[in-house]
């Protein structure tokens, strides 16, 4: 049977869906005993269900496990598939949705505030927004709708020719098994193959997928810096990769291009007419960890942000995309002196405070939450003034930040 999308209350978007200025509410209805498989075994397996939001349902999606560090049997990421089942289906325009159960993160909303930096400076990331999750009528808890970094997204972003399944661009996402630094791994495509999942034209031949990979990696490790625009810029965006590294530093990243143990959480596309190769962001509940993160830190530790200070057009564009995203979370609005980081964390808690409060799944409990408020705050009152400190100061040893 054919699954079909019914709607009772008119035209709904994914605009919509991602509008944050509420908790929205999201159904599912699946085999009571698949469900409760799910919280005894946790694979990949798929299972049958029908999602229903605003009044929109698409029946017959695929719903599995997903996650790294975060998965578990109380309260299970999810992805759902929605053309799984049913080949060419889709919920709202989009083949597939997130349901990330934050299970990291006490606070819930980094991930969701660290979403809205990346795109303000011009980082492609995925929207989100939060959900009271019912299953089978029962609510399952608070999770984090994200939007899916796929082809759908390709084909939104860059135009239909890249978003063409047979044709289009290749789109890897970076599976961290290791602490790799991007260091050259030779000739062989296996070590990236290892590295790089990828999630569009996965029947693509191994030279197709992972030849780009190990040719940039190899460029990264061999040319020299006066050559490195003229080269290496060719198969890469070095100057989007500068921005995307100042963004992360921005937003005291710990598990990013410069994390604690290697490299991770991100995305790279490599487009079908040539362009060169962008970052896409993901994954940033590891944000925020502290005030006091100065501003080339760990930036020593890998090749690729390594490249990016020596080189002096690349380093001044760091340090500028790291001065506009410190003057854009601590700018305070017309009507009000608190800056966008701390007036936008202070939304969001008092927008999913409610639904915390009956979260009983969620690793940390509800004080725990709370708690993890005035920290975030304090953090988000404190840094954008150390950063510029740091970054206008003659003196930058003189700037100071509450200790974390």
């Amino acid at each position: 049977m054919f699954a079909v999308m019914t709607s009772s209350a008119g035209a709904q978007t994914v605009d919509q869906l991602f509008d944050d200025t509420q908790t929205q509410d999201m159904h599912l209805q699946l085999s009571q005993r698949d469900w409760d498989t799910m919280h005894r075994i946790d694979d990949d397996t798929f299972y049958a269900a029908d999602l229903t939001w605003n009044g929109v349902t698409v029946r017959n999606v695929g719903i599995r496990h997903r996650g790294g560090g975060t998965r578990n049997l109380s309260k299970p990421g999810l992805l759902v598939d929605m053309n799984h089942y049913v080949a060419g289906q889709k919920f709202l325009g989009m083949t597939g949705l997130v349901l990330d159960n934050a299970y990291s993160d006490p606070s819930m909303v980094r991930e969701a505030v660290a979403v809205k930096v990346y795109r303000q400076l011009g980082i492609r990331a995925s929207r989100e927004a939060h959900a009271r999750l019912f299953v089978n009528g029962v609510f399952a808890g608070v999770y984090v709708m994200v939007e899916r970094l796929d082809r759908h997204l390709i084909e939104n972003d860059f135009g239909a020719a890249e978003g063409d399944e047979e044709s289009g661009g290749h789109l890897l996402e970076y599976k961290w098994i290791d602490e790799y630094l991007f260091q050259d791994l030779g000739d062989a495509l296996r070590p990236y193959a290892e590295r790089f999942n990828p999630h569009t034209r996965e029947t693509d031949s191994a030279v197709n997928q992972w030849g780009p990979v190990q040719a940039l990696v190899h460029d990264l490790n061999t040319v020299t810096t006066d050559r490195l625009m003229d080269t290496l810029g060719k198969r890469l965006d070095l100057v989007q990769v500068a921005r995307f590294a100042a963004v992360q530093t921005c937003l005291a990243e710990a598990d990013g291009l410069a994390g604690y143990d290697g490299v991770n959480n991100f995305y790279i596309y490599f487009f079908r007419d040539g362009r060169p190769a962008r970052l896409l962001a993901w994954d940033m509940d590891h944000s925020f960890t502290a005030g006091q993160i100065p501003v080339g830190y760990r930036m020593d530790t890998t090749v690729l942000t390594s490249r990016i200070m020596e080189h002096p057009q690349l380093r001044d564009t760091y340090y500028q995309a790291l001065l506009e995203c410190a003057q854009f979370t601590g700018q305070p609005s017309a009507t009000d002196d608190r800056g966008w980081l701390e007036r936008e964390f202070a939304r969001l808690f008092a927008n999913i405070g409610p639904s915390v409060v009956f979260d009983r799944w969620a690793l940390f409990d509800y004080d725990e939450f709370v708690q993890e408020q005035t920290y975030l705050l304090d953090i988000a009152r404190s840094r954008p003034g150390y950063l510029i400190c740091q970054l206008t100061s003659g003196s930058p040893d003189t700037c100071t930040a509450p200790d974390h």
